[in-house]
């Protein structure tokens, strides 16, 4: 057998021919350039996935952390202030229709102001000035939209008498407004046993209420607007977080059981937003749902994860970060680590749960503009349960602004709506609406602090 022909051989060159390549540096040192890219796929793996977690975690505590500082950040630039008129820069709040009040100084100034009515230049918008509640004057600068469009309480608002009165619940002493139907101020006689406990939305406060006391004071009934656990002046809960009316209820429950106490028969459940959906989840968990004679809820918190969605998908937040901070707020695990004590049952706060479980007649307002609470869920509320829902969808406005499209129109639904349901008496027929002017002067005594 001939070398070039012999089997051996061959792999020896074959071998000897290897050991140069092998010698080269950069592939010499493949097994270490492995081991690196492995450890570095590794790390970046596990960089994504702690970013996914951390942004997961942000938008989980985003509508549990209480932010009552937010509630008087300026919002609408003051351009010019005249006797009869302010002219505002042009923005989706100072543009859009309705009634509007502005507010400085932390409430040292309060203006009420009407629907726009002229574009002094192409970026702004003059409105008409149609009271003014504080001896100090609107000046030219930065200031805060106020869409409850009342300020202070019902005394210094209305000139209702007011008590504040305290609600015992299950995390402490919950300050509350008590107006009582006064026939010397046009109340209706007879209905002061039907209360109407008035519950007010996410970060907000209990002058959302101040819109609708006088109607329901002309037609007598009891008004409490209540405070809940985390708001500013009540007590906090255990963690210290919103549970998005999961919880919040019960404080709603005590009110309820401290109208009972004091000569209510039946309860009527007013709500805001957030409050919308605790006095959802009160008319079906509540020991006296018997005592609930209806619920009249404005732009509602229906389905929490919709809203949690709707938002996330604003902020560009991928599928697989909203997913995960769903899953945090409503597990046992993840509840620990957005710092909830528990996690949040937003399987029963949905439409379709609520469809079941609802028996109370309800009017259901929701502003189709609404950029806060997306409408939808409302609507699917709505046509499950036709039966029991009056909806009246409000064109033009936006979050919880339905009264402020058009007071007149929002109370006389409103007013139609209780006498129909509550059976109540109206002597001389129909009670005249607004109930309280919009323009009406400053009464003594009137402030401009959001209470």
């Amino acid at each position: 057998m001939t070398r070039a022909s012999s089997p051996a051989r061959s792999r020896l060159d074959s071998v000897r021919r290897a050991i140069p390549l092998l010698q080269r540096p950069d592939l010499a040192r493949w097994p270490e350039v492995m081991v690196h890219g492995a450890v570095g796929a590794t790390a970046m793996f596990a960089l994504s996935a702690g970013a996914l977690t951390a942004g997961a975690r942000v938008l989980a505590r985003l509508p549990l952390v209480p932010r009552e500082s937010l509630r008087g950040l300026p919002d609408v630039t003051v351009r010019a202030v005249h006797p009869e008129r302010i002219h505002l820069d042009e923005t989706r709040t100072t543009d859009r229709g309705g009634l509007l009040a502005l507010r400085q100084g932390g409430g040292t100034v309060h203006v009420r102001l009407g629907p726009v009515d002229a574009r002094p230049t192409p970026t702004t918008v003059s409105r008409p000035v149609l009271a003014v509640d504080t001896a100090e004057p609107l000046q030219v600068d930065r200031a805060r939209s106020n869409g409850f469009f009342w300020a202070g309480t019902p005394q210094t608002a209305h000139g209702l008498a007011t008590e504040e009165v305290t609600v015992d619940s299950p995390v402490g002493h919950m300050p509350a407004w008590l107006v009582r139907p006064d026939a010397e101020q046009g109340a209706v006689a007879g209905n002061a046993d039907t209360w109407a406990i008035l519950i007010h939305g996410h970060g907000s406060a209990r002058g959302e209420a101040l819109r609708v006391i006088p109607l329901l004071h002309r037609l007598g009934l009891t008004s409490l607007a209540i405070t809940y656990r985390n708001d500013v002046g009540a007590p906090a809960s255990a963690d210290r977080m919103h549970h998005l009316g999961a919880a919040e209820w019960e404080d709603t429950e005590a009110a309820i059981d401290f109208a009972l106490a004091h000569g209510a028969r039946r309860i009527v459940l007013v709500g805001w937003s957030m409050g919308g959906g605790i006095a959802l989840r009160t008319s079906v968990r509540s020991a006296h749902r018997d005592r609930i004679a209806a619920l009249v809820l404005d732009s509602p918190a229906v389905d929490w994860q919709d809203i949690l969605i709707y938002h996330a998908t604003a902020l560009k937040a991928p599928a697989r970060m909203r997913e995960l901070a769903l899953w945090m707020m409503t597990s046992r695990f993840g509840a620990r680590m957005v710092q909830l004590r528990e996690p949040l049952a937003l399987a029963e706060m949905t439409p379709a749960y609520y469809a079941e479980h609802l028996r109370h007649p309800t009017l259901l307002f929701h502003a189709l503009d609404d950029e806060t609470v997306p409408p939808e869920p409302s609507r699917q509320l709505a046509a499950l349960r036709t039966d029991l829902i009056e909806f009246v969808p409000v064109v033009g406005a936006s979050h919880t602004r339905e009264w402020n499209s058009d007071p007149a129109r929002y109370e006389r639904r409103l007013a139609t709506y209780l006498v129909r349901e509550l059976g109540l008496r109206i002597p001389g027929g129909d009670i005249q609406v607004p109930v309280r002017d919009p323009a009406s002067a400053a009464l003594e005594g009137s402030i401009g602090l959001r209470l």
